[in-house]
C-alpha cells in the first residue's frame, strides 16, 4: 500500500473534473503531477488499470467517486481472479490513495491518524479486544475532526459512517453503524469514567409486512390452531387426521403459510374482523384476493410460493373446512391456473453455483478448504475461542462435502445419538439419523472416510471444550443453554467462510445439488445413485430436480466432437 502525501494546491485539471471526473481522469492528473515519484504515479497507475479490468469495465466509464466504486469492488476475490489476497489489498489501496489524492481527500481515520490527548484517555481504557477494535475508527475520526468524547451524539456517528462509505471505502456501513454503536454503549456500561452518552443502535432491517398473530380475532387464531394439531396427530382416530403426522417443523412452515395468507388479504381491504375462522380464510373470493396480491408483489410472475400457497389454501378447504362443492371446484381452478408455471429443475440461483463449480479450480478449492482452515486451527496458539469456531466451520463443511445431509440435520447431531464410532483396526465414526429426525423418515447413515473420521475425532478432543459452556452439553456443534448451534448461525458461518475465502456463496442446502451434479457427471442418468445419498424417498422427487443435470456435460463432449481434427488456433 503506498502513502502519499497530499497537494497543497489542487492539480489545475483536477479542478476541471470536480462535477464527475472518472478513473481515466484520474490517470491522466497523475501522469501529470510533477510532485509525485515515477514509481508511485506508475503504481497507481497500474493498480487502476488492473481494478477496471477486473470490473470488465474502462477507466473512462467509471466514476471518480469511491462511494459508486465500492460495490463492484468488494464483490471481487482474489480466488476468482488468479492473484493473492494481498495483491488485490494492494490494488483497492492504491486506487483509494490516488483518487483521494486527486481529489484532496484528507484521510481521517485507519492507520497513522493519532489520537488526541481527549480521545487517547478513554481509548486506553479499552482493554476489550473487541471494544478497541469497534472504536478505534471512531475515536481517530473524531480526533481528526476535533469532536469531544463528551460530546458525541447520533450526529457525529452519522458523519463518521458517511465518510466511512464515501472516503474509507467500507464495505458495509450500516454494519458499521451498528458496531459502533453496540460498543460505544458496552463501553459505557463497563468502564468507569466513561463519557455517559446512550447512542441509538440503528436497526436497518425493513419493516415486516405481514401482521402478527394477535392482530387477528381470538376465534380465527384458535381455529387455526386446532388445525394445526389436526395435522400434528393429536388425535390420529379422526377421520380427518392424515395418515402420517406431520413433523413440527413442517407444522410450523404451515402455521406460517396461514398467517401470511390472512396478512395478504387484509392488504387487499378484506376487514381483519370478518375473518373469525378458517372457513373465511378460504372462501374464494378471499383466496382470489391474496393471490392477487402476491402476483402483484412479484410484477404478475407467478413463483413457486404462490403456487404452494393455493394449493395449501385448497388443502384447508377440502380437509378440514368442507366447503361446499361451488367453493372447491373454483379454489381448484386457481390452483389448475397456477400449476402449469411450477418448473421442474433447479432454481437460477443454485444452477450458477453447480456451474461455478464445473470449473475444476473452484472445485479443488473447496475440496482443500475444510482440511486447510482445520490446519489453520491447528497451529493457532492464541485465539483458542476462535480457532475452535473455524474448526467447527471446517467440519460442518468437511461433512456436507462427503455426507450432504439436510441442514437441521446437520445442526442437531448429538454425540451419543447420531456420532457413533464404529470398532475395527482403523476405528471410524458414521453419522446415523434415525427416521423420526429426518423430513421424510427415512433413515441416513454416512459412514465417514477415515481422514474425515480422524479430524472429527481431534475436533471432539480439541477444539469441542472450548465451545462448550458446561460439561452437560452432548451436542457436536455446541450452542447456548446447554443446545445446540442454531441453523441460521450455522448456515451463516459457513456461507460467510466459503465467501470469503473463495468469493462463491454456497448455502448448506446447495451442497446436496453440488452432489447430485457430481455424481451425475461422473455416471450420467444415475439417478438412483443421488437419491440414495441424498436419502430421497421416490426417485420420482430425484428426477424432477435434478432432471438435466447432464445436458451441460453433453453439450460439452459434443462440442469437442465436433470441433475434433480441426486446428482452430487463431494466426498470431
Amino acid at each position: 500500500m503506498l502513502d502519499i502525501p497530499l497537494l497543497s494546491p489542487r492539480l489545475p485539471c483536477a479542478e476541471a473534473m470536480l462535477l464527475e471526473p472518472s478513473l481515466a481522469d484520474i490517470q491522466a492528473a497523475l501522469q501529470g503531477d510533477p510532485l509525485l515519484p515515477k514509481s508511485t504515479r506508475d503504481a497507481l497507475c497500474c493498480s487502476i488499470r488492473r481494478l477496471t479490468k477486473f470490473l470488465g469495465r474502462d477507466p473512462a466509464q467509471l466514476p471518480a467517486r469511491l462511494g459508486a466504486l465500492r460495490y463492484g469492488i468488494c464483490r471481487l476475490h482474489h480466488a476468482q481472479l488468479g492473484i493473492s489476497r494481498k495483491t488485490l489489498q494492494n490494488h483497492v489501496a492504491n486506487l483509494k490513495a490516488a483518487v483521494r489524492h486527486v481529489a484532496g481527500q484528507k484521510r481521517l481515520s485507519g492507520r497513522g491518524i493519532a489520537l488526541t490527548p481527549a480521545w487517547q484517555s478513554p481509548y486506553d481504557q479499552l482493554t476489550d479486544r473487541r471494544l478497541r477494535l469497534g472504536l478505534s475508527g471512531f475515536m481517530k475520526y473524531g480526533s481528526a475532526t476535533g469532536i469531544d468524547p463528551w460530546s458525541v451524539s447520533e450526529t457525529s456517528v452519522v458523519a463518521f459512517i458517511a465518510y466511512a462509505a464515501e472516503v474509507q471505502f467500507t464495505v458495509h456501513p450500516n454494519d458499521l453503524h451498528k458496531q459502533v454503536t453496540r460498543c460505544w454503549n458496552r463501553a459505557k456500561e463497563t468502564i468507569p469514567g466513561w463519557p455517559q452518552i446512550t447512542l441509538t443502535v440503528p436497526d436497518f432491517r425493513l419493516p415486516s409486512t405481514s401482521l402478527p398473530w394477535e392482530a387477528f380475532e381470538r376465534s380465527f387464531v384458535e381455529d387455526v390452531e386446532r388445525y394445526l394439531s389436526l395435522l400434528g396427530g393429536e388425535n390420529l382416530l379422526d377421520e380427518d387426521a392424515p395418515d402420517q403426522p406431520c413433523k413440527p417443523s413442517t407444522i410450523n412452515a404451515r402455521r406460517n403459510y396461514l398467517r401470511l395468507a390472512a396478512s395478504a388479504a387484509v392488504k387487499q381491504g378484506v376487514p381483519i374482523e370478518t375473518l373469525h375462522s378458517l372457513a373465511d380464510l378460504v372462501s374464494p373470493s378471499v383466496v382470489r384476493q391474496i393471490l392477487k396480491h402476491y402476483l402483484a408483489k412479484k410484477d404478475g410472475k407467478i413463483v413457486t410460493f404462490t403456487i404452494d400457497l393455493a394449493e395449501r389454501l385448497y388443502a384447508v378447504a377440502r380437509v378440514y373446512v368442507k366447503a361446499p362443492e361451488e367453493h372447491l371446484n373454483q379454489l381448484e381452478r386457481f390452483c389448475l391456473k397456477l400449476r402449469p408455471n411450477r418448473r421442474p429443475g433447479l432454481t437460477a440461483k443454485n444452477a450458477a453455483v453447480i456451474r461455478a463449480f464445473k470449473d475444476p479450480q473452484n472445485r479443488a478449492r473447496l475440496k482443500a478448504l475444510p482440511r486447510r482452515q482445520f490446519d489453520e486451527a491447528l497451529a493457532e496458539r492464541d485465539a483458542l475461542v476462535q480457532a475452535a469456531v473455524k474448526a467447527e466451520i471446517a467440519l460442518a463443511i468437511q461433512f456436507e462435502l462427503v455426507a450432504p445431509m439436510r441442514l437441521a440435520n446437520l445442526a442437531a447431531l448429538h454425540l451419543e445419538k447420531n456420532v457413533i464410532r464404529v470398532g475395527g483396526p482403523e476405528p471410524t465414526y458414521h453419522l446415523v439419523i434415525p427416521p423420526e429426525d429426518v423430513k421424510n423418515d427415512l433413515p441416513l447413515e454416512y459412514p465417514l472416510p477415515k481422514v474425515v473420521s480422524e479430524m472429527l475425532e481431534r475436533y471432539i478432543a480439541v477444539f469441542r471444550p472450548r465451545l462448550c459452556r458446561s460439561d452437560n452439553n452432548t451436542w457436536l456443534f455446541p450452542g447456548e443453554h446447554d443446545g445446540y448451534k442454531t441453523k441460521g448461525t450455522l448456515s451463516g458461518q459457513i456461507i460467510n467462510r466459503i465467501t470469503k475465502e473463495l468469493g462463491i456463496r454456497v448455502t448448506p442446502h446447495q451442497f446436496r445439488h453440488l452432489a447430485a451434479a457430481f455424481i451425475l457427471e461422473k455416471d450420467p442418468a444415475n439417478y438412483e445413485f443421488v437419491r440414495r445419498v441424498l436419502g430421497h424417498k421416490n426417485l420420482e422427487t430425484t428426477i424432477k430436480f435434478y432432471v438435466g443435470l447432464e445436458t451441460l456435460d453433453a453439450v460439452r463432449k459434443f462440442s469437442a466432437i465436433a470441433l475434433e481434427g480441426v486446428d482452430w488456433r487463431l494466426n498470431p
